[in-house]
């Protein structure tokens, strides 16, 4: 979902309609599928709210902590901003998510820090930088979108600082990453690899990608990691 990114300006978004129903199968594997509309709108299918928890917490599964086991339940979600204001930029997204959980969910949590596995994001040889790796000037919003089919996986962006890029590498990489490339500046690439790499993969894997394309790597490493402590969690009523 490529949404452009913007200064802190905004009021923050609420939700004031939300139809909330069990998916109904029509398949074993009813594909998941999630967007933002014109007129804040929202509409998701086959979603589950482990997948809401992980995007309006901007986190993964690992810094989840004491969820019940029916969040991988999916449900179909059709949800509106109050006064229809505009899903504009990610964070915008992330609160009316946070809205819809809360409200519906009635989700608490509280944050914690505690030590755990991370990558530093790295640069592989001094002053060589990969060649999809391109410096953007254009001044244009970060923006930054990612789709995966569970075989290949790609990741397009443009006016990426580096701590932007080990941001978004988080989800992907599976724990967090830490920006400790020292390199300024923004930039734009284009990536794609294996979702799940195997001995038949067509595709390399991320951290190939990352070391032949970008010039970069992910270094495992110990530091502290924010988590995310589910305090309540409730299944939505039906309406």
């Amino acid at each position: 979902m490529g949404i452009s990114q913007s200064p802190d300006t905004h009021v923050p978004l609420r939700v004031e309609v939300a139809s909330i129903r069990p998916h109904q199968p029509v398949t074993l594997d009813d594909p998941s599928d999630r967007r933002v509309l014109p007129g804040g709108r929202f509409v998701a299918t086959a979603t589950s709210v482990r997948t809401l928890l992980r995007v309006a917490l901007m986190t993964d599964d690992s810094r989840i902590l004491g969820a019940p086991g029916w969040i991988d339940r999916k449900f179909d979600i059709n949800a509106t901003t109050a006064d229809h204001a505009e899903i504009a930029t990610p964070q915008q997204f992330q609160e009316f998510l946070l809205s819809l959980l809360e409200g519906r969910f009635q989700l608490k949590y509280h944050r914690e820090q505690k030590e755990g596995a991370v990558y530093w994001l790295e640069q592989e040889k001094t002053a060589k930088l990969g060649p999809a790796l391109r410096s953007d000037t254009s001044g244009s919003p970060p923006e930054m979108s990612t789709n995966s089919s569970g075989v290949r996986a790609t990741m397009k962006a443009s006016g990426m600082s580096m701590s932007d890029i080990a941001a978004a590498l988080t989800r992907q990489a599976g724990r967090p990453v830490e920006d400790h490339t020292g390199i300024p500046g923004r930039f734009s690439f284009q990536l794609e690899w294996a979702s799940q790499v195997t001995s038949d993969s067509a595709l390399p894997s991320l951290f190939t990608v990352l070391k032949e394309q970008l010039g970069l790597r992910l270094r495992p490493a110990k530091g502290t990691m924010e988590v995310f402590v589910i305090d309540g969690l409730h299944e939505p009523s039906p309406n």
